[in-house]
């Protein structure tokens, strides 16, 4: 009983490992994009989990990974910027600038 039990908790933190591995990839292309669309450069090509939380819909029970990257512009490097990832819904990114937040669905 014990082992079953060992065993069903270990594929459990393998399959949230794996969740995790692919919300990092899928908020590493998303802002990889977005700043190529608007002539920023992802410093460093990588994004960092900065929150799991409950997702904005009330209506599910449904959670979104906030992940935050650094970008530069113009050769100044700026920091905030933010990608969210929920199943079932597009992965936004949003990125503060001088005249407001850009916030892109990707």
């Amino acid at each position: 009983m014990t082992g079953i039990l060992l065993l069903a908790l270990f594929g459990f933190a393998a399959l949230l490992w794996w969740r995790l591995l692919q919300g990092k990839e899928e908020a590493r292309q998303a802002a990889a994009t977005a700043c190529r669309e608007h002539g920023l450069q992802l410093v460093d090509d990588t994004v960092v989990l900065e929150a799991i939380q409950r997702s904005v819909d009330v209506t599910s029970l449904q959670y979104e990974l906030r992940y935050r990257f650094d970008f530069a512009y113009e050769g100044l490097l700026r920091t905030g910027g933010t990608v969210l990832v929920a199943a079932g819904r597009p992965t936004r990114v949003i990125i503060p600038t001088s005249s407001g937040q850009v916030i892109e669905e990707v």
